[in-house]
């Protein structure tokens, strides 16, 4: 009966997570989201299941981050493994800023929510990461150096930023939770139809995360610390 924890479930791809993961009974889902307040495909999923259960958590908050990490210590047990931890959550908040016009106060927020968000929550959630553990960290395209930055897109440029420095996040947890046999990845969901994602976007919400679940599922020892795309190829840094 996989354990699965799922960051930022209020749309998009966190929703079509746990939408897809939610067909399956044998299935134990701990879906966070930042407000409790009306959910309504949620808590549709909750009441089909008793293994759905729905948590706040505010990524951009380390106490509420801490608080969260108790919350599931009392739902599943104090000592109970979870199979898949899955940072989702994220923020794209100032997509028109360039490296030109890019300011303090965006990077600090991009950062404080895309990375130290999911360091947190691995950190608080280390007791229940155990042998066999994945923690996957949702990265992005742009986070790559070797991405081809055309002037048709926004540049993102605090966004990429911050997802670059969830990828160096990802190599450095690999490394400090290798001797607990707990897998660590980064993955690109590709440019998808979300409201992050935009209105050009090419890839439906439910192939992304239909590869990238067997993707998850699929991986090795040797995979930890990897760069991967949605459909298991690897990314370049």
């Amino acid at each position: 009966m996989p354990i699965w924890i799922i960051i930022g479930v209020n749309r998009g791809l966190g929703l079509e997570f746990a939408t897809q993961l939610a067909v399956d009974a044998s299935n134990t889902i701990i879906a966070a989201i930042r407000s409790l307040s009306n959910c309504p495909e949620l808590e549709k999923l909750q009441s089909a299941s008793k293994t759905f259960h729905i948590l706040q958590c505010d990524t951009s908050s380390q106490d509420s981050i801490t608080e969260f990490g108790k919350h599931v210590s009392k739902v599943i047990g104090p000592e109970t493994k979870v199979d898949y931890l899955l940072n989702n959550a994220a923020i794209n908040a100032n997509s028109s800023l360039t490296s030109l016009t890019m300011n303090s106060e965006a990077l600090t927020n991009h950062m404080n929510t895309n990375v130290m968000g999911p360091a947190k929550l691995v950190q608080v959630l280390t007791p229940h990461l155990q042998e066999g553990s994945v923690v996957m960290n949702m990265t992005s395209g742009l986070a790559s150096l070797a991405y081809n930055r055309s002037k048709e897109m926004p540049e993102c440029t605090v966004y990429a930023m911050s997802k670059a420095a969830l990828n160096m996040l990802t190599v450095h947890q690999a490394a400090h939770l290798k001797e607990k046999k707990v897998k660590v990845v980064c993955v690109d969901p590709g440019w998808v139809k979300t409201d992050m994602g935009g209105k050009s976007a090419v890839l439906e919400k439910e192939e992304s995360i239909g590869r990238m679940l067997k993707v998850l599922k699929g991986l090795q020892e040797g995979d930890s610390g990897k760069f991967f795309v949605y459909d298991g190829r690897e990314m370049e840094w």
